[in-house]
């Protein structure tokens, strides 16, 4: 697994490739897809396999994240700000 430069934290995440790996609601284990949007306590993804819009909740989720040829694992609960403030925020 190779790791990004600086911060994944703080990196702009839309568009980039996600998975559901860990989750406290079953429903959303194993969910991939792009995402479409994100918010403070969600991103809006694109279920590859569905092709359906699905709305997963940051808190309590691990994710694996792909940007380009990086992947990183990312806790939900450190995301859990709007992007704007994420990206300020995160170091």
């Amino acid at each position: 697994m190779k790791k990004c430069n600086g911060s994944i934290y703080q990196q702009e995440l839309i568009g980039s490739h996600i998975e559901v790996i860990n989750a406290e609601h079953s429903g959303y284990l194993g969910l991939k897809g792009i995402i479409l949007d994100e918010t403070k306590n969600t991103f809006n993804i694109l279920d590859s396999t569905k092709e359906t819009e699905k709305i997963v909740p940051k808190k309590g989720i691990k994710f694996k994240l792909r940007i380009d040829d990086h992947t990183s694992l990312l806790n939900g609960d450190k995301l859990n700000f709007r992007p704007e403030e994420r990206i300020k925020r995160a170091g």
